[in-house]
């Protein structure tokens, strides 16, 4: 691997998620809905719920840009008195950070709808007591101090990579293929926990796909023939938290809204919550084999549509 940043188009991307996909909640198909049910938009089957859990990349907005009737969406469920959350997988930014994006965008979010992997991460992390030197991948920007024990920025020199006793992934945005090279060469010679704050592979940006954490931690491990430890969608954290916030609400009236089979409509399922598919601004734009990818995946939702507002706008 050079030095350039790694780029991923859509089926090398697809490639991966199935390629890892038994490092992932399992599901079988006893948790599967009988068949997928396609709607005109989020509208038509919202009174069946009392929480709708929202990813954003890719469902509400394509980079910088909010998906086209996801704002009337939005507004129309706030005027049917249903109770909305955002889950996302963004942890390299703050929740105050990420909901002031929003609602440049136009959205009503607040910091209280808002459940972020990045909660996770020290929690994760205190599970390694005897890790006491961690080395990190995210900007040098990134609030470092806030972590347990010694932590560093993973940068440029491989004695740091050999020296420290775990890797914590959260942000790639200044990761290159210099730096994967030196992270997987010392796993191979002395493997460690790799613990992961963005399990996401890849995330819709609009014109292209961004490559994610996740991607690079599945790399390591390869290198290693661990496993890496992830906190996120799809794996259970983020969902259990909606859950305790409505303990009431029967979970079958409770939604989860995505564009990603492995990330948002697989870790729906895990948890026993209805589940919609995008396929309209987000990673499946375009896409012309759904019934394929179901069938190569394993994994299909209760619903479907091309957006959450398709239409409205």
């Amino acid at each position: 691997m050079t030095g350039a940043r790694p780029a991923l188009d859509r089926e090398s991307a697809i490639a991966a998620y199935l390629e890892y996909a038994d490092r992932m909640p399992q599901i079988t198909s006893a948790d599967l809905p009988g068949q997928t049910q396609v709607v005109r938009n989020i509208l038509d089957i919202a009174d069946q719920f009392d929480v709708i859990i929202f990813d954003a990349f890719g469902v509400l907005n394509s980079g910088v840009h909010a998906i086209a009737g996801a704002l009337s969406a939005v507004s129309a469920l706030r005027d049917r008195n249903i109770e909305l959350a955002v889950v996302t997988n963004d942890a390299s930014n703050t929740p105050d950070t990420i909901i002031a994006r929003h609602r440049n965008r136009g959205f009503d979010f607040t910091v209280e709808s808002l459940v972020s992997s990045a909660q996770y991460i020290v929690p994760m992390m205190h599970r390694h007591s005897d890790v006491t030197q961690w080395g990190v991948m995210a900007p040098g920007h990134w609030p470092i101090d806030g972590l347990p024990g010694q932590a560093g920025f993973l940068a440029d020199e491989q004695s740091f990579y050999d020296a420290v006793e775990g890797f914590v992934l959260i942000d790639s945005d200044e990761w290159n293929g210099q730096r994967q090279h030196m992270l997987e060469t010392s796993l191979s010679k002395n493997p460690r926990p790799i613990l992961v704050g963005n399990p996401d592979i890849c995330a819709p940006m609009g014109d292209f796909l961004s490559v994610e954490s996740g991607y690079f931690a599945h790399l390591a491990a390869d290198a290693c023939g661990g496993v890496p430890q992830c906190v996120g969608k799809p794996y259970r954290e983020v969902f259990d938290d909606i859950l305790q916030r409505h303990p009431a609400v029967d979970r079958n009236r409770i939604l989860m809204v995505g564009d990603t089979l492995h990330t948002d409509i697989l870790g729906g399922i895990a948890v026993g919550i209805k589940t919609l598919l995008v396929t309209r601004g987000g990673f499946l734009d375009g896409y012309q084999d759904l019934a394929g990818l179901y069938q190569r995946s394993g994994i299909h939702p209760h619903f479907m549509a091309p957006a959450i507002g398709n239409g409205l706008e």
